[in-house]
């Protein structure tokens, strides 16, 4: 079983999950939207596992690994984060799965405690979270305020220059209490947002000075490729960065993408009579080394 397809909201993302429950499957859910991608790992329509390449959300396994939120939290900020983005692609790959389960959660149960956070959320909070502000200590305080061992690392997070996403993510031990305490400590006073000022760069996402391929040459490429397979060609490029674990494409690893990509590429598909694989490697090729960026 595969499915593909585009999303504008996360209630697609929910349906397949649901499918993907429902039908007690075992494979990954890749979700991508503007480079970042996340994989959930479903064994018999629980998942079991995730990996990202969106550092913050990495970091929410190690949190599990450690006893500090359950693995069906750790997916629930998952599904916030998804419910920020305006657009994307999934697929569902049947596949078996090697990797270490990390626990084993009730897919639906959780989608609808997520769905239920969603609702109760109101505006405001949506707005506060999308916004993901970076804030500051305040010198004063409008009232009391009572800090649990929660806000408190909250607090410590975000005054060490982390956004409220990144605070919450890191500190807090649910989605919605997060959110609701860093909400309430901006409210009494215990934080300012800082006003246009670019958000700090947390160290680990800092990116090393070199040449990237220029995102508009990958869609060309997609072009080639639907061209060539059909529907199954759309989603090539992405399953690469993927496996690649990267969201961009340094000039010095080109070579390792086309190879990469073209495997991906069935020995059955033809351009009248000539293997795909043969006729789009040297095109591609061409193509991403036309379209560097200096960095």
């Amino acid at each position: 079983m595969e499915l593909r397809g585009d999303f504008s909201s996360y209630s697609e993302i929910l349906d397949l999950l649901q499918i993907v429950s429902i039908g007690k499957k075992t494979g990954e859910v890749l979700l991508n939207s503007n480079g970042e991608s996340i994989t959930l790992q479903l064994k018999d329509g629980k998942v079991i596992n995730f990996k990202t390449n969106v550092p913050f959300l990495e970091e929410l396994k190690g949190r599990v690994k450690k006893g500090e939120i359950p693995l069906s939290e750790a997916v629930k900020f998952i599904l916030h984060y998804v419910a920020m983005w305006d657009k994307g692609r999934f697929s569902f790959l049947e596949k078996g799965i090697n990797t270490e389960p990390i626990g084993e959660i009730d897919t639906i149960a959780v989608m609808m405690d997520f769905t239920k956070e969603q609702d109760e959320m109101g505006e405001k909070l949506k707005e506060f979270f999308k916004k993901d502000p970076v804030f500051e200590l305040s010198e004063s305080i409008t009232e009391p305020v009572t800090i649990d061992p929660e806000s408190w690392k909250i607090l410590s997070l975000l005054s060490k220059g982390n956004s409220l996403v990144k605070a919450i993510f890191r500190g807090a031990n649910s989605f919605k209490s997060g959110l609701e305490k860093a909400y309430t400590l901006e409210e009494k006073g215990f934080i300012r947002e800082i006003e246009g000022v670019p958000k700090p760069v947390i160290k680990e996402e800092k990116e090393e000075k070199t040449s990237f391929v220029n995102p508009e040459v990958f869609e060309r490429i997609r072009e080639l490729l639907v061209e060539a397979m059909g529907p199954m060609g759309e989603f090539l490029i992405e399953e690469t960065f993927e496996d690649m674990e990267i969201t961009r494409l340094p000039v010095n690893m080109i070579d390792t993408f086309v190879e990469n990509l073209i495997e991906k590429i069935p020995d059955t598909c033809l351009i009248e009579g000539e293997s795909c694989r043969e006729r789009l490697k040297d095109e591609i090729t061409l193509l991403l080394r036309g379209g560097a960026d200096g960095d």
